[in-house]
Order: C-alpha cells, then sequence, then structure tokens
C-alpha cells in the first residue's frame, strides 16, 4: 500500500469553512484491499489544523483478494499489479484554525501555505498460501501511517481559498463594503477615486501584502483629505461641510473630522517615506496585518461615511 497523490481543495457544497482532500491510494493486486483511511491535517509548525474523516466516494467499487502460493505472490509485487483507490477526506475548519494557517503563511518566505498529512491506513491481505489453516494466519489486518505534505502557493491560495474562506472579510463582519453608490455627480469622480484606492488596500490584505497595504492607504488619504486648504479642494471642503451641517454637526465637529483625516494621512505617510519634513532619513515603521487592518477599516468607515452624505437623492 501507498500515497501516491494527494490533493486540496474547497468544499464549495459545505455551510462551514471545509477542505476536500483527495487521496490516490495504491494496493497490491489480488492481495491487498482497502478498509479505511483517515488521519490529521497539520500546520507547517505540526499544529493540528483539522481531523480527515472519509464521508464520500467517487463511486462504488469492491477490491477482491485471492489465496496465492509465495511464488505468485511475490511474481504480483514484481510487475507492480496494483489497484487504485481514490479517497475523499473531509477537513472542517474553525476560525482559530484559519487564524492560525493565515499566521504561518505570513511567517513563510514564499507566503504559500504548508500542510503536512498524518494518515491511519487500514487494510487487509493474505499471506501467501498457508501450510497450516490451524495455526498460520489466513487475512491480516494491516495498520500503517504514511505521510503526506502539501504545498499552495501564494496565488493559488488568494485566488481559490482566500476568498471561500472568509479571509479578508472576516474581521470586517459589521462593515459594508461600499459599492457603485449611487452619489452625486459632483462627487461621482472623488468618490470613483477612494473606492478605487480602498479595493487595492483590500487585495493587499487577501495576498498579505501589508507594506503596499499601507501604500495604497496613503493614497486614499491624500485624497480623502478635503479639508487641507489646498486650493483645488476648497469647493469639495464647502460642499461637504454643507451636507454635514444638513445632519446637524456643528463647525467644530466638521473641522475636527478635517483635521482627523489629515493627521491619519500624515501618519500613514510614515510608512511610505525614507525621510522626514525635515529630509532626515529614518527607518521605515514595520507593516503588519494589524496595521493593514487598522488603515483598512478607517478607509472604509470613512468611504461609507462620505457615501451615505453625498448619495443622490
Amino acid at each position: 500500500m501507498e500515497v501516491k497523490n494527494t490533493n486540496i481543495t474547497i468544499d464549495t457544497q459545505a455551510l462551514t469553512p471545509t477542505f476536500t482532500i483527495r487521496v490516490d491510494l495504491e494496493f497490491g493486486h489480488k492481495v491487498e484491499a482497502p478498509i479505511s483511511i483517515s488521519g490529521r491535517l497539520l500546520s507547517n509548525d505540526g499544529k493540528v489544523i483539522a481531523f480527515l474523516n472519509e464521508h464520500q466516494v467517487n463511486s462504488e467499487t469492491n477490491y477482491g483478494i485471492s489465496i496465492l502460493t509465495r511464488e505468485q505472490k511475490d511474481k504480483l509485487y514484481r510487475e507492480k499489479s496494483v489497484n487504485s483507490y481514490y479517497a475523499q477526506l473531509t477537513a472542517n475548519l474553525t476560525n482559530k484554525a484559519i487564524e492560525h494557517i493565515e499566521i504561518q503563511r505570513e511567517k513563510d518566505h514564499e507566503k504559500s501555505v504548508r500542510f503536512n498529512l498524518d494518515f491511519v491506513v487500514k487494510y487487509i491481505d493474505i499471506p501467501a498460501e498457508p501450510q497450516n489453516l490451524v495455526a498460520d494466519n489466513l487475512v491480516r489486518l494491516q495498520v500503517k501511517r504514511p505521510y503526506s505534505n502539501i504545498v499552495i502557493k501564494q496565488s493559488d491560495w488568494v485566488k481559490n481559498f482566500s476568498p471561500q474562506l472568509g479571509i479578508g472579510n472576516f474581521l470586517l463582519l459589521e462593515l459594508q463594503i461600499p459599492d457603485d453608490k449611487k452619489v452625486t455627480e459632483f462627487w461621482k469622480d472623488l468618490y470613483a477615486k477612494l473606492t478605487h484606492n480602498l479595493k487595492d488596500i483590500e487585495t493587499c490584505l487577501r495576498s498579505g501584502d501589508w507594506q503596499k497595504a499601507m501604500f495604497f492607504a496613503r493614497k486614499f488619504f491624500e485624497n480623502a483629505k478635503i479639508g487641507d486648504n489646498k486650493k483645488a479642494h476648497s469647493k469639495f471642503k464647502e460642499e461637504f461641510n454643507k451636507l454635514m451641517t444638513k445632519d446637524q454637526h456643528s463647525q467644530e465637529g466638521i473641522d475636527d473630522l478635517h483635521t482627523a483625516i489629515w493627521k491619519l494621512f500624515e501618519f500613514i505617510s510614515k510608512y511610505v517615506h525614507d525621510k522626514d519634513k525635515e529630509g532626515n532619513l529614518n527607518p521605515l515603521p514595520v507593516s503588519t496585518k494589524e496595521d493593514a487592518c487598522f488603515a483598512y477599516a478607517i478607509a472604509l468607515g470613512l468611504l461609507n461615511l462620505i457615501g451615505r452624505k453625498t448619495i443622490a437623492d
């Protein structure tokens, strides 16, 4: 018995995050027959991500074994005469497991996901033709612990796994991602630019590129800081102030919001600029997942606020 191939996909029919793991097993023709396969899915650091269980098969089948002489059995092995069994194992994932997978992926030098698989395979075989039916074993139950591994490249993980597992969205369950807001003609271009910046941040979150996420976050807040008294921004500030006043905001509160947006731009710019305002070289702050999610959450909330205020009646 040998494990030949392993493959992992998302079970799109499951209501909870679930992997389907395909395992190809080879058994000796006429001399071995599979009984069961189970096991554990482990992260790269040896933590148990999920237990593997076989709940489905591709098609019904049967395997027969025969009583053979030692010569016949050896001949089958020499000729590598085998049967194949294609097992489908299910791995149910908790939010804690998904979080741990992402943590390990962040640490990986290629940003890939690496799994180890620890199988328990049970099968039966018949020894060579017994000489003594009373004393010799007629049938044996074999239990083996084969191991395998799976590597999911960053591009494959981001495209085919992250969206289905909710990675990039599960931290933002209460926040609506704005899309195609029917803003007035006056705000349409600026709102479209801010939406584009936000989606760029989201793409970086899904791929785990925290530094690039902060770069796009800076672009977002640069476009959003309409209260910085620049000439081209004055018309937007004036119109936005009118909309805020309509919702009973005081001028002091409106000014505080403009200041907050400008200060956020100044703060996030530190992740991008090698020099301070005096021209001195400074080390860039380390961009982490938490930094990127912080910037994204505030940008998302601010864009929702702008969209709500500027929507066409």
